[in-house]
């Protein structure tokens, strides 16, 4: 650590060097800045800046950026888009130059190139989030994209797992469906899969389960679509929010080549707020509770002893009190990541093209935590005429990871501080009463229990854009995605285990292979027309979408770790198989019209049929209007000159939401699902309980939001209030056993998300060689179920609790009332709060919710001259979370288990004292309790990056760009919370800090 601190320290003061060199040394001026648009902020990718009267200028890239160079103080420079207002500006003596450019054309939605509209219709009267490119392109590396979205979008709300590769949880504007909380593990477990947002990759659906095959490198932007309004154009599927990915697309000008390397290293993370017991207060311990068989216990002295067995004993002891493992440090490493990128692009007037590839390699922080990706993609434009336009693109991605079944962070408290890594018994591993444990040793447990996931992604995409006329352009797209992925899980034998007559101790290899080819098909015809002052523009179209899926899996007991599971399995394994197909297909119709570019009226409108559900129930009817109000176009708002922007919009749509319900469900399937036979034939078995009566869940949304702009184009915001009804709740609900099974998918309820929400973006400070951008993002969310269809709530296993006036993901839980001070006993409320045991204390609500109501972030971005530092913090307030790993540790004690440091002077020991935790002996009770329940309120400082442009110092030929990074991540995370982490839940990785170096090379 002090190592790579000192070595960044180095590098800023070397950086600071260079720079000062730029200032005095420099001869010419080079210029860069940022092209956006001056209504939206938006960066603008590919305008152009020329040297006046000459053909000599360069492009702006995909961050909006340009740099350029060999000029004097009386260049004048102009600058140009298509659909904007050229500008005109003398150098002087500056070295940043920002630039706003307004539209030309007062429908600049109109104005189409290379196929693609200028501008997003939705953004005028709905509500559509936009995440910064440099986030991909000069971020984290990361194995997953979704990792790098948090703190970039008010209302979308990120939630990691600290796994390489491993997807994180998203949701927009709350939880939309009932879910429920799994005990022991690292995820929110939801009874469906429709609190998920949709994904679209250039134009294609796509699930999270691929999100690490794509490069984060590749994206140039994301759109989060949050309003009924926005949505609707994806029907059945919109309802809890949209984010759409665009791949990066050739810019015409001269080919450019990228090279991008970085490297990566994460040191060992600590526990967060646990400290464990060390070995002199471990061994009082055990003395004090008579733990037998605890050394603490075994070297303590008896009555009994001679002189000389008690001074072995007190030697022994004291021996043992001197060692002190660091078992975190034991069974981890430090973890590693190469990311390397390679790119092309470029083009003509009529052509442009990409082409890249990368290679990520994460290694964990313990054995068996790994992941890989490659990529490659390749996308081309062509123009054939004015008229005619095409597209493709086309992508391959594989990823592939390993995960253990434990990890360092669940296996230390089974580990004592005076053991050894040399140790041949551990005192409180016994496989056979750990649950969901295998092995005593635990370098065995973390490499002897894994699970490998593989996947490939292949996608290829075509389009067609004609403009027929003035007034009518068609649009054609044809899309084709295959997916392939495999999970293997292994758990190697143990004698052990075996012989306690564990089935699984003979070891156990399970696969699962699934595989999907999706086509997708959609044609649609605009018109626009403009008149005086009125505008008209109406799309409509139609969208086909079919997915084949095929599944294989087998498990299998009995393997040998001398020979690889895979081959060689025991061939009495249990073979399973499915088939399936699904469709979609759904027509729509959009309209705006605009008048003396003040008002705004949209609407929209989606007809979907999907295959899922049963012939009546297949169609269902999305919609939405919207208006907006551009009062800084009135002629009475002209004396407020500060305001650039003052729009007011308001919405409400109708959306639908079909991620919850499998075909399986919604329609009876049958399968061979086990070797059962009657009168020699096999058993045909119904696969789920399907549920005729199911219908998809129906959300109604209404926004209400202002769009302003202050101070010549320095501030940009938006305040957005919504509320948002859903009825027809899916969740899957218990049911009698004399059915044959014991769940039902079942539409039970209704739920409300409301809230607020403030994007703010601001160039703080601009002065002609130094910028200061500051973007903030704060959204408030409050849920609550309002119905549960004659019924007040619901329970689903031990703690899954939906309650009508609840949030969804309310802590239900035993209410902690405390210690008996005369016997030790644990305490408890109950509805009335008296006083009552374990045994019969109920669960209850109001210990708050697991989901944070309050999150956000905010960035600052520093430039001056060639130097860039920005910086993130993320934020989450309100919620609380479970601290699983304290109480593992608190209620296994009594088996040898090591607690918390300080944990001897919290136990009740003696009658009369007064103390927060019970004698441990009394303290078995396995369900949750208001004790471990903690405020999760945290603020992260997220990470920090500084860049360095050194062409100029290097002045190498050809070449445009080398940059040196330095990052560090997770640096500081501010909470109350006693946990591993206040993100993670379950017993899990936290959060680990990381320091990155890299080069990026452009020629």
């Amino acid at each position: 650590m002090k190592f790579i601190q000192k070595h960044l320290v180095l590098l800023i003061l070397f950086l600071s060097l260079l720079c000062s060199f730029n200032t005095n040394a420099q001869e010419q001026i080079t210029v860069e800045g940022i092209i956006t648009d001056a209504q939206t902020g938006e960066s603008l990718i590919g305008a152009t800046v020329i040297i006046k009267n000459t053909t000599s200028g360069v492009i702006t890239n995909y961050e909006g950026h340009y740099k350029f160079g060999g000029l004097v103080p009386e260049t004048i420079l102009q600058y140009s888009y298509i659909g904007y207002e050229s500008q005109e500006l003398v150098v002087g003596s500056k070295t940043i130059i920002d630039i706003q450019l307004q539209p030309s054309s007062k429908d600049l939605e109109a104005v189409v190139v290379f196929g693609e509209n200028q501008k997003d219709i939705r953004t005028i009267t709905g509500s559509v989030g936009k995440i910064d490119t440099k986030v991909f392109s000069a971020g984290t590396p990361a194995g997953s994209f979704d990792q790098l979205l948090q703190g970039q979008v008010a209302g979308l709300a990120i939630q990691s797992s600290g796994e390489p590769g491993e997807k994180a949880s998203i949701r927009i504007r709350g939880n939309n469906s009932l879910g429920i909380r799994a005990k022991d593990d690292a995820e929110l477990v939801s009874a469906n899969r429709a609190n998920e947002p949709l994904y679209i990759l250039n134009g294609s659906p796509i699930s999270s389960d691929v999100f690490n095959t794509i490069n984060p490198d590749d994206i140039v932007d994301i759109r989060v679509l949050k309003d009924g309004l926005s949505t609707v154009e994806y029907g059945t599927r919109g309802a809890n929010g949209v984010i759409e990915i665009k791949t990066k697309r050739g810019i015409v000008g001269e080919t450019q080549y990228n090279v991008r390397y970085q490297h990566t290293v994460k040191p060992i993370s600590g526990l967060g707020g646990i400290s464990l017991m060390q070995s002199s207060e471990k061994l009082a311990l055990e003395r004090e509770l008579e733990i037998v068989s605890g050394l603490g216990f075994i070297y303590t002295p008896t009555p009994s002893d001679s002189e000389e067995e008690a001074f072995i004993k007190n030697k022994r002891y004291r021996q043992l009190e001197s060692t002190s493992t660091n078992w975190l440090k034991e069974l981890s490493r430090i973890a590693q990541v190469k990311d390397l990128q390679l790119s092309i692009s470029g083009g003509a007037d009529d052509t442009r093209y990409y082409l890249s590839t990368s290679y990520y390699d994460e290694q964990g922080g313990f054995d068996n935590s790994w992941a890989e990706r490659f990529t490659t993609r390749f996308n081309l434009d062509h123009n054939f005429n004015d008229d005619v336009s095409v597209g493709f693109d086309s992508s391959v991605g594989r990823s592939k990871r390993s995960k253990s079944h434990s990890s360092p962070a669940s296996l230390i408290y089974t580990l004592q501080p005076y053991e050894t890594a040399n140790s041949d018994d551990f005192i409180a591993r016994n496989p056979i009463t750990i649950g969901g444990q295998y092995f005593e040793n635990p370098f065995d447990e973390l490499n002897g229990r894994y699970s490998d996931y593989t996947s490939w992604r292949v996608d290829l995409n075509s389009r067609l854009n004609w403009i027929v006329s003035e007034a009518f352009n068609a649009n054609a797209s044809f899309g084709i995605t295959y997916n392939d992925s495999e999970n293997n899980s292994v758990t190697l034998a143990n004698k052990l285990v075996q012989d306690a007559g564990i089935t699984k101790g003979k070891g156990a290899f399970n696969k699962n292979e699934s595989k999907s080819l999706a086509s997708r098909l959609n044609l649609s015809l605009d018109f626009r027309k403009r008149f005086d002052d009125h505008s008209i523009s109406v799309s409509g179209g139609t969208e086909y979408i079919h997915t084949k899926n095929w599944g294989f899996g087998f498990n299998s007991i009995g393997i040998s770790d001398k020979v690889d599971p895979e081959i060689g399995a025991n061939p009495n394994a249990t073979i399973s198989t499915a088939k399936f197909y699904d469709a979609l297909l759904g027509f729509y119709l959009r309209g705006n019209y605009n008048f003396a570019s003040k008002y705004n009226v949209t609407g929209s409108f989606r007809y979907d049929g999907s295959s899922i559900l049963p012939e009546d129930k297949r169609f269902v009817p999305a919609w939405g209007l919207g208006a907006s109000w551009n009062i800084q176009k009135e002629s009475w708002f002209e004396q407020f000159e500060v305001f650039d922007q003052f729009k007011l919009r308001a919405s409400y749509g109708v959306n639908y939401n079909s991620g919850g319900i499998r075909q399986t469900l919604g329609l009876p399937f049958y399968d061979f699902t086990n070797n059962d036979t009657y009168l020699g034939d096999r058993v045909i078995n119904l696969v789920e309980f399907w549920n005729p009566d199911l219908k998809f869940e129906r959300a109604r949304q209404w926004s209400l939001a202002l769009d302003f702009g202050l101070f010549d184009h320095s501030i940009y915001g938006t305040i957005e209030a919504y509320v948002k009804n859903t009825d027809d709740l899916l969740a899957a609900v218990d049911i009698p056993a004399s059915n044959g099974y014991s769940d039902l998918l079942r539409n039970i309820g209704k739920l409300r998300n409301q809230g607020i929400e403030l994007q703010l973006s601001a160039v703080t400070i601009r002065t002609d060689h130094f910028r200061w951008t500051t973007n903030i993002n704060f959204a408030y969310n409050d849920n609550e179920i309002t119905d549960l269809y004659l019924q007040d709530e619901i329970k689903v296993g031990s703690e899954g609790y939906f309650k009508v006036g609840e949030p969804i993901n309310s802590a239900y839980v035993k209410y902690w009332a405390g210690v008996n001070p005369e016997n030790g006993m644990p305490l408890y409320y109950d509805e009335n709060m008296n006083l009552v045991t374990g045994g019969v204390a109920p669960q209850m609500t109001g210990f708050g919710t697991y989901t944070h109501p309050v999150t956000g972030g905010f960035t600052n971005i520093f430039n001056y001259h060639d130097l860039e530092v920005s910086t993130l913090f993320t934020y989450a307030w309100g919620g609380v979370n479970y601290n699983n790993l304290k109480a593992r540790m608190i209620r296994n004690v009594k088996n040898g288990e090591v607690p918390y440091e300080g944990f001897y002077n919290d136990i009740w020991l003696k009658p009369g004292d007064v103390k927060p935790l019970p004698y441990p002996k009394f303290f078995s009770d396995t369900s949750v309790n208001s004790l471990f329940v903690e405020n999760a309120s945290y603020l992260r400082w997220k990470n920090i990056i500084i860049r360095y442009n050194l062409s100029e110092q290097l002045k190498i030929k050809g070449i445009t760009a080398f940059k040196i990074t330095a990052q560090a991540n997770n640096l500081l995370t501010i909470t109350g919370y006693e946990g591993i982490d206040p993100e993670i839940t379950g017993i899990g990785q936290p959060l680990p800090r990381s320091f990155t170096l890299g080069v990026d090379v452009t020629f």
